[in-house]
């Protein structure tokens, strides 16, 4: 029978031997406190599953790789980053609210995370100083909210006042119970480049537009380039609709099809052969 000498050889050398180096399981580290003591400029990775309870705040310049996933445990706001943080391949689930929240701050990259189970929208931006954000790579689908029957959770979202330079690219927004993507009341432009919607407006109040470009009184142009908007439902369900906004948004080379009604378009600038459905 073979007998570790790892104990015994803990103590001559006065070590105090991890539970790992005896073969047994390890507890994870307090990965929250981690994140947010964490100095500017440092890299936390992270692999594997996290339960956690509480919101997790990003400090400016951190970065956060994984991958891994969060299970929030209904937590009220998932990750929320400060300025200039970036945050890799981390999978957001179960937030009471936003999945992963920038509000309010600039210049972080979002990149190939997905947010998916949470109760309100899986990638927010908001506010006046948030701008210059790029969400790039990243996946937001089944993002249900029950209390409003769907009214509120969507995939992607650029809300409330946000400042310019925001940027979605290559995401994928699907299965929410409420839109796609949504730009009600945002204060600048917003870029969405080869980005798709579908079967967005699962619960009986939700919209289930594809991607919904803002809201009455708005004058924003945004520029929608080479994204798709298809098999949208919901009480509009919708491809693309401005929905109110007047602004000469851009359309360049996008599709829209199979949706559940035909697009509202007011004041577009349809270029590079979009197909839409009218």
């Amino acid at each position: 029978m073979f007998t570790s000498h790892a104990p015994r050889l803990a103590k001559i050398l006065g070590l105090a031997l991890s539970s790992a180096f005896l073969g047994g399981a390890v507890a994870k580290a307090d990965i929250v406190s981690d994140i947010q003591n964490a100095k500017s400029g440092t890299t936390i990775n992270v692999s594997g599953t996290y339960s956690i309870t509480t919101r997790i705040n990003v400090p400016s310049g951190v970065t956060v790789t994984g991958p891994a996933t969060f299970n929030f445990n209904g937590a009220s706001a998932g990750f929320v980053p400060g300025n200039n943080t970036r945050l890799n391949q981390l999978t957001v689930k179960n937030v009471n609210g936003v999945g992963i929240y920038i509000y309010g701050t600039s210049g972080s990259i979002i990149n190939s995370c997905i947010a998916t189970g949470n109760k309100n929208t899986g990638i927010q931006i908001q506010g006046a100083g948030a701008k210059n954000n790029t969400i790039q790579y990243c996946q937001s689908y089944s993002n249900i909210d029950t209390a409003t029957l769907g009214q509120n959770a969507d995939g992607f979202a650029a809300k409330f006042s946000t400042g310019t330079g925001n940027v979605f690219k290559n995401c994928l927004g699907h299965h929410n119970s409420d839109d796609g993507w949504d730009f009600w009341q945002a204060g600048a432009a917003v870029t969405v480049t080869s980005c798709n919607a579908y079967n967005n407006g699962s619960l009986s109040a939700g919209n289930g537009n594809g991607f919904k470009m803002g809201s009455s009184g708005m004058n924003l142009a945004h520029v929608m380039t080479s994204c798709k908007a298809y098999s949208n439902s919901g009480t509009t369900g919708c491809g693309f609709t401005q929905n109110g906004n007047t602004g000469a948004t851009k359309i360049i080379s996008c599709s829209s099809y199979s949706n559940k009604t035909k697009d509202l378009l007011t004041n577009c600038v349809l270029s590079g052969g979009s197909s839409m459905q009218y």
